[in-house]
C-alpha cells in the first residue's frame, strides 16, 4: 500500500513547509539506522512548549519538572485556569514563569511563532494531534504527541513526509515502552537470552467506561474517539512495546492485519445504569465492538496479536506475552522461562535409545518451570532504570511517565536519535484504520503501509542507550 493511494488534506510540496523558526537545533547528520532523519542536534537546556494541560497533560508536566536540563517556556490551553496552574507549578519547581497562551483553539499557533522552542508536547484530545503536529513540523519544531497518535492513514503519511522534509522529529508519548519490565525484557532480547522474538500476545484489558462519558451522560473526547469503531482504536500501548521487541521498522515491518470485533452491549447497559432509561444509547445502542481482536503479520513471518477490551465487566489485566525461540515472558505475573537458563528441558520423543542403558524407552526430562523476572534484574536491568528508579517510583504508570520524559530530554541533550520516531508513530497509529477496514469486511487481510519505504531492511535495532 503506497502513500500515493491516499488523498491528502493539503499538498505537501516544499512550498507547504513554512518554517517559522527553523534553526540549527533540528537534526544533525543522519544517525546509523535512522533512515532519512538524523539525530537531534545536542542542546544543553531543552526549551519546551506544552499544549493541553488538563489532567493527563498536567501530570506529565509535573514529571517533566523533575527532569534535569529542560525548561518549560510556554503553556497553551483553552482554559486560563489550567495555564495558570501549570505556570504556578513551574515557578514552584524553581523555574521562571512560562508564557501563557489561552486565546482560543488556535492560539497554539501563536506559541509556535515565538522562535525559541526546541520541543512541543501535544497532550490534547485526539482530533487535535494531527493538525498540531503538522503545524509544529511546518515551524521546524520537534514534537511528541500523546497516544493514540493520529487516526487516519493519510495523516500518518503526511506526518512522515513533513518530518522527513523539515528535519524535525514527530514522536509519540508512549509511556508503556518505558515500564521497568518492558525495558528489561528488551535488554534481555538484545543480549540474546530469548533468542528470536516470534510472537507477542498483548492486550489493553480493563473496564474503563468512565473514560468515555461525562457526568451529564454526554461523550467525553475519548468516547467520541471510539464511537462506532469495530477495529482497535487504542493500539499503541501494546503495539509499541511489542514492535520494539520484534524490531518493527528496524529489521522487520508490519505486513498486514486481520481483525474481528465483538458486537457491543456495554454502552446500553452502562448508560441505563447511570443515566436512566431516556439516554440515547438505551433507546438506540451504538453499533460498535466491545472487544476487538487483531492479528498482525510481519514481513519476516512473525505475528503480533492485539486485544482491546475496555468496556465489559472485568478486573484490570493489562497483558503482554512474548514467545521467542529460546523462552517466554508473561507480564502480569512478571515471570519468564529462558530455555537454556531456567529449570527444565525439551521433552524427549518416545522410542529413543537411552545412552546409559542401551534400551529403547522414553527419556525422562525435567519439566520446564517459570522463574520470576526479578531473578534477572541484577544482570539485565535496563541502565536507564538502574539510574532513575528512585525518582521514577513516584511517577505515574509504574514509573513509565517519568522515564519517558527523562529519555526524551536526555536524547535531545546528548544529540541522540529518538527512541520513538515518526515511522513508529505512523506504524502504530495506522492500526486504527487498517484494523477497522478488516473488521468491517469479514476480517479480510488489510495491508499496513510501510512508512519507511523499505528502509526497515537496513535500519539497526534500537540500541541499549545508557543512563
Amino acid at each position: 500500500m503506497n502513500r500515493r493511494d491516499f488523498v491528502r488534506k493539503a499538498a505537501i510540496g516544499s512550498a507547504a513547509i513554512s518554517v517559522l523558526n527553523k534553526s540549527s537545533r533540528l537534526t544533525a547528520a543522519p544517525a546509523v539506522g535512522g533512515g532519512k532523519l538524523g539525530s537531534f542536534t545536542a542542546v544543553d537546556n531543552v526549551r519546551v512548549g506544552v499544549i493541553g494541560v488538563g489532567n493527563r497533560g498536567f501530570n506529565l508536566v509535573r514529571n517533566l519538572l523533575q527532569v534535569p536540563n529542560v525548561q518549560i517556556v510556554a503553556v497553551c490551553d483553552l482554559y486560563e485556569a489550567r495555564v495558570k496552574r501549570t505556570q504556578d507549578a513551574t515557578v514552584a519547581a524553581g523555574f521562571d514563569r512560562p508564557d501563557g497562551y489561552a486565546k482560543g483553539e488556535y492560539d497554539y499557533r501563536r506559541m509556535l511563532e515565538r522562535g525559541d522552542l526546541d520541543l512541543v508536547l501535544i497532550m490534547t484530545p485526539w482530533e487535535w494531534h494531527h493538525p498540531m503536529a503538522v503545524d509544529s513540523l511546518k515551524a521546524g519544531i520537534h514534537n511528541s504527541m500523546e497516544v493514540p497518535g493520529v487516526q487516519r492513514l493519510d495523516e500518518c503519511w503526511e506526518l512522515t513526509e513533513l518530518s522527513e522534509k523539515s528535519g524535525a522529529h514527530c514522536m509519540c508519548l508512549e509511556n508503556y515502552c518505558y515500564f521497568r519490565e518492558i525495558m528489561a525484557v528488551y535488554n534481555m532480547i538484545e543480549q540474546g537470552l530469548f533468542g528470536d522474538p516470534l510472537h507477542v500476545y498483548a492486550g489493553y484489558q480493563k473496564e474503563s467506561l468512565y473514560y468515555n462519558f461525562n457526568s451529564d451522560g454526554s461523550l467525553s473526547f475519548s468516547g467520541k474517539g471510539v464511537m462506532g469503531h469495530w477495529g482497535n482504536v487504542y493500539a499503541s500501548h501494546f503495539a509499541g512495546p511489542s514492535a520494539q521487541w520484534m524490531g518493527i521498522n528496524r529489521g522487520d515491518a508490519f505486513d498486514y492485519v486481520v481483525s474481528m470485533g465483538v458486537w457491543g452491549k456495554a454502552y446500553k447497559i452502562y448508560t441505563e445504569r447511570y443515566f436512566g432509561d431516556d439516554h440515547q444509547f438505551v433507546k438506540n445502542p451504538p453499533q460498535m465492538a466491545d472487544v476487538s481482536n487483531s492479528m498482525i503479520a510481519t514481513k519476516n513471518g512473525k505475528c503480533l496479536s492485539l486485544i482491546h477490551d475496555t468496556r465489559l465487566p472485568r478486573p484490570y489485566r493489562h497483558y503482554f506475552r512474548l514467545q521467542a525461540s529460546n523462552g517466554i515472558y508473561e507480564h502480569t505475573e512478571k515471570r519468564v522461562h529462558i530455555g537454556d537458563h531456567s529449570p527444565g528441558d525439551w521433552s524427549a520423543p518416545r522410542g529413543l535409545v537411552d545412552p546409559k542403558t542401551g534400551r529403547r524407552e522414553r527419556l525422562r526430562t525435567p519439566r520446564r518451570e517459570w522463574e520470576p523476572l526479578a531473578n534477572y534484574y541484577a544482570d539485565y536491568e535496563h541502565p536507564v532504570w538502574a539510574k532513575v528508579a528512585d525518582i521514577a517510583a513516584n511517577s505515574g504508570h509504574g514509573g513509565g511517565d517519568y522515564v519517558m520524559m527523562y529519555r526524551l530530554i536526555k536524547s535531545m541533550n546528548r544529540g541522540e536519535y529518538p527512541d520513538i520516531d515518526v515511522y513508529d508513530t505512523a506504524a502504530w497509529s495506522s492500526i486504527m484504520e487498517t484494523s477497522e477496514e478488516s473488521a468491517r469486511n469479514r476480517s479480510k487481510p488489510v495491508d499496513i503501509p510501510d512508512f519507511t519505504r523499505g528502509m526497515w531492511k537496513k535500519r539497526d535495532r534500537l540500541p541499549i542507550f545508557s543512563a
